[in-house]
């Protein structure tokens, strides 16, 4: 018999007068089992909605935002728009007022 399975059951395995510490034994068995699967769900469902998060995220604020000086007004905002529009990889560009 292997050694850890040998002290594994020697601890499981309960003799008359050490009923108690097996109670113990299969008490504290169950909390860890229960803990480490409760982790594994947490783990999975985080990892499941990672992408829906990230396009949450990144809907609500612009990958890129162009400006100019504040002292400085942008009246040519249309040719901008085309320059950005025209870029590989660019999927929309909009205006608008900071």
């Amino acid at each position: 018999m292997r050694y850890e399975l040998f002290i594994g059951l020697r601890y499981l395995k309960a003799k008359r007068k050490q009923t108690f510490i097996s109670i113990i034994t299969v008490i504290s068995i169950v909390g860890v089992t229960v803990g480490v699967m409760a982790l594994i769900i947490v783990l999975s469902v985080m990892s499941g909605f990672e992408s829906t998060l990230k396009e949450k995220i990144l809907g609500t604020q612009a990958h890129l935002v162009i400006m100019k000086a504040p002292q400085e007004g942008m009246d040519q905002y249309g040719e901008v728009v085309k320059n950005v529009e025209s870029v590989k990889g660019v999927v929309s560009a909009a205006p608008f007022i900071v």
